[in-house]
């Protein structure tokens, strides 16, 4: 024989307000495991640089790689900084370091050798931002420190005489000067748009 269904068979109602809550439970579950996952990640970025930090042992053994290379590099151990030095626009930044305005100035003709890179870009992996992230540590050099250019084959030295933090429209940090200099600089932690930090050497 058929049973018939009672009135305590009959289905639940979904209604629009139950859906709402599932899925506000669900979004309440899921949002703070993303928030920390990304956390974590950016904590990571932001670390790897300076955990990866590349502290030459020996100074006279790095500069024999770097002629092995026969590209232009600089090479800052207080900052683990050995990077190629490229012509070109701000495209070059992610591969290396600009040789700002050439026409100013190189260890060669004198004048003001200017040399700027990112001090921190993001990327899908700590790899890519180390890569890329090459003036992260610049922070860390100090008024004496030495600067080893490799330049056209040839070394040069300088020591650094200055350490400043100036405005980004501060553009006369690049300007030609009679002595030649070596000036470096990079992006404050705060970005681009609060200032640079500048290094400033010259020969020895």
């Amino acid at each position: 024989m058929q049973k018939h269904p009672s009135t305590t068979d009959q289905p639940k109602v979904v209604t629009k307000s139950t859906k709402k809550n599932r899925i506000i439970n669900a979004l309440l579950f899921v949002i703070p495991i993303v928030l920390i996952a990304v956390g974590a990640y950016i904590l990571l970025l932001l670390f790897t640089p300076k955990i990866n930090k590349t502290q030459p042992k020996n100074t006279t053994e790095v500069i024999e790689e770097i002629k092995k290379t026969n590209q232009n590099t600089l090479l800052i151990s207080t900052a683990g900084v050995y990077a190629p030095i490229l012509e070109g626009g701000d495209e070059v930044l992610d591969k290396g370091l600009l040789h700002r305005v050439p026409k100013n100035g190189n260890p060669e003709i004198g004048g003001n050798f200017v040399v700027s890179g990112h001090s921190f870009v993001w990327g899908f992996t700590p790899q890519q931002v180390k890569e890329k992230s090459v003036f992260y540590n610049l922070s860390d050099v100090k008024v004496g420190d030495e600067i080893v250019a490799y330049w056209n084959k040839k070394l040069y030295y300088y020591t650094v005489i200055e350490k400043k933090t100036v405005k980004p429209n501060a553009v006369e940090i690049e300007n030609k000067t009679k002595d030649p200099i070596l000036t470096i600089y990079t992006c404050t932690p705060a970005g681009s748009a609060d200032g640079r930090v500048v290094l400033v050497a010259k020969p020895k």
